[in-house]
């Protein structure tokens, strides 16, 4: 009796299919308002990812995780290696006693690389060393992208984390069997809090096991902090994601902000509006899909990708003349 019931499901479906959901359309009108139903469907899912989207992007900037975005991933990878090159040459520039005196704040900066980075006390000319640098000032700075910041407040934090680089970076030239063991369980995420966040995290650890291994770090004092994280910024002010602006405050103060040029509001601006709609809350479908041809972009949803305006008369003699 259940298979029997089975066999009769199957065959029913097997007719919804080649019919249409809803059962056999005695008129045209009727299909029509099917499929009308559906790409009314089809808009909802896009306007909730539309929705998830502009949610994801809002938090990130309160909470100043911008980094983490789409478009924050965009800027890293754009201008990754801008940066590394003009460390580079910096670097190499110091090494060679050419630097002027205002250079003088990228001293700390070698602390970040490890000792495979230098031949003999002789910095290996290779803008590829300061990849990690750039990473770690990149993703501070963009963090806060939406938002105006300090610039007093940024470069303590740009030249904290680049500490934290160095400090982990002599932890690993120390002891690098432990320094890949705590990696690779770190990676691996076991009995990470998930109420913490991750990079926080692992620092603790790092800091903890470097502790215990009573390697001492010789800290960067607040002032070499606030010099290396200003010039840094400076850096990706001269590439145009960034800019500084004097603030009066009040009648005798003046405070300088670090805010996105204006190139790069518009920027992110035109990349939401283009990216937003890209990731449909996907729904089940209420018709059979279409059927799929040699074209990747032709099957499955009924939606604008076939027809610009959705109107379902086209859908549908669309529709016949793909099940020809």
């Amino acid at each position: 009796m259940q298979k029997g019931q089975s066999e009769l499901l199957q065959e029913q479906i097997r007719e919804l299919i080649k019919v249409g959901v809803g059962g056999k359309y005695k008129d045209k009108t009727d299909y029509t308002a099917k499929i009308a139903e559906e790409l009314e469907l089809e808009n909802r899912m896009v306007r909730g990812g539309i929705d998830r989207y502009i949610k994801q992007i809002t938090k990130a900037a309160a909470t100043g995780q911008e980094s983490t975005t789409l478009y924050g991933l965009i800027y890293q990878q754009k201008y990754i290696d801008q940066l590394s090159n003009m460390l580079n040459q910096a670097i190499s520039d110091m090494q060679k006693g050419t630097a002027g005196r205002h250079e003088i704040a990228l001293k700390l900066l070698p602390q970040c690389l490890s000792r495979l980075a230098f031949n003999e006390q002789t910095y290996i000319n290779s803008p590829n060393n300061w990849d990690a640098v750039s990473l770690i000032v990149l993703k501070n700075v963009i963090n806060g992208i939406s938002h105006r910041q300090t610039l007093n407040r940024l470069s303590v934090q740009v030249g904290s984390a680049l500490e934290y680089e160095a400090r982990f970076t002599y932890f690993r030239d120390r002891d690098k069997e432990t320094f890949d063991k705590i990696a690779k369980r770190l990676h691996r995420g076991n009995n990470m809090p998930m109420t913490k966040s991750k990079y926080l995290y692992k620092r603790t650890v790092f800091v903890y096991y470097m502790k215990k291994k009573n390697y001492v770090w010789d800290a960067w004092n607040k002032i070499d902090r606030v010099h290396l994280g200003t010039k840094m910024i400076s850096y990706l002010e001269i590439l145009g994601l960034v800019k500084t602006v004097n603030r009066r405050i009040g009648a005798n103060k003046t405070i300088i902000y670090v805010e996105a040029t204006d190139r790069t509001i518009k920027e992110i601006k035109n990349f939401n509006g283009i990216n937003e709609a890209l990731s449909p809350e996907y729904l089940p479908m209420i018709m059979p899909p279409r059927d799929w041809s040699y074209n990747p972009f032709v099957g499955g949803y009924y939606g604008k990708k076939y027809n610009q305006e959705n109107r379902p008369e086209e859908i549908a003699k669309s529709l016949k003349k793909g099940n020809k």
